[in-house]
């Protein structure tokens, strides 16, 4: 028998409903004492527990995370068991939760919880079966929990939290070294209500507390992924067991990223240091390859391979004048905003605009070009719509781009996945919408691209304005402030468009060689290629940053390299594996595909040394020859590549582009050996080897 004290705390407000039940099944187990915090509640919430014997304080409205605290504070044993109203604790269950709780040497111990409808009903029942078939049943949680009472006090839970106080409270434990777990043995029954409203309420709390849970702990930035995650997750599983609970994840999905949007708008305009940065640039990055496929699956289950094909290819177009038309603007305004005197409103409104006339000058020109050309992309112009909604795209893509470098040049990159998941969303919905009214066609696809760029500027300008920077566009387009933007942008600029343009290019060239089906089975492979190759470039980016800072350190370019390669070789294997079944599910003319992907992740790999090259190339000034190096690379995938497309189909061409991102690799390792021995030597006071031995 333990000599433990356990005093039971339920926090209760309206929950007269439920709170009898839960307090008899705490009752017959015989605590050290039951203290019922009541929030203010209108019903018989605090006459019931007062019947079932439980001591009741008042936490005048303060909420749950003070109303814990509170009775955690008024509890006089040694382990506060904090219970819910809606939990229901099976016979002789606190005795064997506590028994574990001093055999693993906790601080604190959740049940495991069995989610069950209070009702028959469709929402209930769809609550309790996401919350027993999902991740979140092994995270600890506070809803069932026993804790020793002085570690809560000394931590306690964080008042300004009105919901995701939980999360947040076991992020500061984990931080503190505490020992938390959850119980796989004890579990008692978790009761969810059975309207729409309860559901509704449960999705708002959840999307706001995970933004200010991420708003607190910037480290934590890649939480804001979790309900897409789930969203993909649950929505997959119920495809095959419950396909009733779609609409469920539909709704999930809206709810919560609806709170945590208007959460994270709110937030006061304060910088977030450099690492933060970079994590919400990563998660603003990766967080639109989920709905990424999940748009191009959803169109490939639609729309015939030929139409798909086109699609794919207009909206390459579409990205690669992006490209072209940036014209280092948004790197030049990573250096110039910060040094502006009214906030950058100037900079930000002449940034745009540059960026949008030639992003217009672009896409008029890749369509006369095209259109001159006739076959493959330029077939899609003889329907004026989708040639009106390739310019739009165009415009508001080039616009969503630039606002992500303001976002990161006011150190708010944060904002950046903000409007990344608002464009995806609204992306993904438009298709969703059009198909479901009979919309299947060319058009629907680059229109639902606009509308999820159109979604991401609107975001961006509205950020802009709570932040008090909107921009200024009285001034308009002036030619000394843009060239002013342009002349430090260029070479970076040279560089990103001989590393990118085979990636925008291939689709185009595979469209005019071999038709709309074999480009649609190449874009989706090439997509989910180009999802793991996010993790070399990455580390280029993050080695210049950190060459460039008070980071820089011996064995930086080895550290960068090595950390590349193991993440890109993981995520490849994950690709090779994964790859068929998602390919396959698509249908039987892209799951033929598969093959390319043991062909395209053995040079991913590859462009992991060329990615660091080039980073530290960035980061010595040494641009030229990095452009050098990757025009060399686009010479050789995209100069051959119709010829190649014709004679050996796809796998050709993933052949031609794995061969020539080994024969940049092998030109970057050698000069990153030989930078690295200058660097060092430079540093020693030493000569390199090879003069050292130079004769006299």
């Amino acid at each position: 028998m333990s000599d433990l004290k356990v005093s039971v705390v339920v926090p209760a407000r309206n929950a007269a409903a439920w709170l009898g039940e839960c307090l008899e099944s705490i009752r017959s187990q015989h605590p050290h004492e039951m203290i019922v915090v009541d929030g203010c509640s209108t019903d018989d919430t605090a006459a019931i527990a007062r019947a079932c014997g439980a001591t009741v304080i008042s936490d005048e409205g303060a909420g749950l995370p003070a109303a814990r605290m509170l009775g955690a504070r008024t509890a006089t044993g040694d382990v506060v068991a904090l219970i819910d109203a809606d939990v229901v604790l099976p016979p002789d269950s606190l005795r064997r939760l506590l028994a574990e709780f001093e055999a693993g040497g906790y601080d604190g111990l959740q049940f495991g919880l069995a989610s069950e409808a209070d009702g028959p009903g469709y929402w209930g029942a769809a609550l309790a079966w996401h919350h027993n078939h999902s991740r979140v049943r092994g995270w600890f949680g506070v809803s069932a929990t026993l804790m020793r009472r002085d570690v809560l006090l000394a931590v306690g839970f964080d008042d300004d939290f009105r919901s995701g106080e939980d999360v947040e409270l076991r992020i500061r434990l984990e931080q503190a070294g505490y020992r938390l777990g959850v119980s796989d043995s004890v579990v008692v029954r978790h009761r969810f209500g059975d309207t729409f409203d309860f559901a509704r309420d449960q999705w708002l709390q959840d999307g706001a507390g995970m933004a200010r849970t991420v708003r607190k702990h910037r480290r934590h930035g890649w939480m804001v992924l979790v309900p897409l995650l789930a969203t993909v997750r649950g929505a997959g599983m119920s495809l095959f067991r419950a396909p009733r609970f779609l609409p469920y994840w539909v709704c999930f999905f809206l709810y919560n990223y609806g709170a945590m949007f208007g959460e994270i708008l709110r937030p006061a305009n304060k910088p977030i240091s450099v690492g933060g940065n970079a994590a919400w640039l990563a998660a603003a990055r990766i967080a639109p390859m989920v709905t990424g496929f999940l748009f191009w699956a959803l169109a490939a289950l639609v729309l015939p391979p030929a139409q798909l094909g086109l699609g794919s290819a207009v909206v390459s177009a579409a990205l690669l004048t992006v490209q072209l038309g940036m014209f280092g603007v948004g790197p030049a305004t990573l250096t110039l905003l910060p040094s502006e005197s009214d906030g950058g409103r100037r900079l930000i409104a002449t940034s745009l605009l540059t960026v949008a006339t030639f992003s217009l000058l672009g896409a008029g020109l890749l369509v006369a070009i095209t259109r001159w050309i006739g076959t493959g992309v330029g077939e899609a112009w003889d329907d004026p719509l989708v040639t009106i909604l390739f310019v739009a795209t165009a415009l508001l893509a080039a616009s969503a781009y630039q606002l992500d470098h303001v976002g990161v040049a006011q150190e708010r990159a944060d904002r950046t996945l903000v409007r990344s998941l608002a464009q995806s969303f609204v992306q993904l919905a438009f298709l969703a919408a059009a198909f479901a009214v009979g919309f299947r066609d060319l058009a629907v696809v680059v229109a639902a691209v606009a509308a999820g760029a159109l979604a991401s500027v609107l975001v961006g300008l509205r950020q802009l304005g709570r932040a008090k920077v909107s921009p200024d566009w009285r001034h308009g387009l002036r030619p000394r402030p843009a060239l002013k933007l342009l002349k430090p942008g260029l070479p970076n600029h040279a560089l990103m468009l001989a590393d990118r343009a085979p990636g925008y290019l291939l689709p185009l060239i595979v469209a005019s060689t071999l038709g709309p089906s074999s480009t649609a089975a190449w874009y989706m492979v090439w997509m989910m290629a180009s999802a793991v190759f996010f993790v070399p470039q990455s580390a280029g980016f993050t080695l210049q940053t950190a060459l460039a800072g008070t980071r820089a350190r011996p064995g930086l370019v080895s550290s960068a390299l090595r950390a590349s390669l193991l993440l890109t070789l993981a995520a490849g294997l994950l690709l090779i594996l994964a790859g068929p079944f998602l390919l396959g599910f698509l249908g039987p003319q892209y799951a033929s595909a598969w093959v390319l992907l043991p062909v395209l992740v053995p040079a991913l790999l590859l462009s992991c040394v060329t990615q660091v090259y080039y980073g530290l190339c960035r980061a010595q000034g040494r641009l030229l020859e990095a452009i050098v190096v990757a025009t060399l690379a686009a010479i050789l995938v995209v100069a051959p590549a119709a010829a190649v497309a014709q004679q050996s189909g796809l796998t050709g061409v993933s052949v031609l582009w794995a061969v020539a991102q080994a024969a940049a690799a092998l030109i970057a390792a050698r000069r990153l050996v030989l930078l690295t021995r200058a660097k060092h030597a430079a540093t020693t006071g030493e000569r390199p080897s090879a003069a050292r031995h130079q004769p006299t």
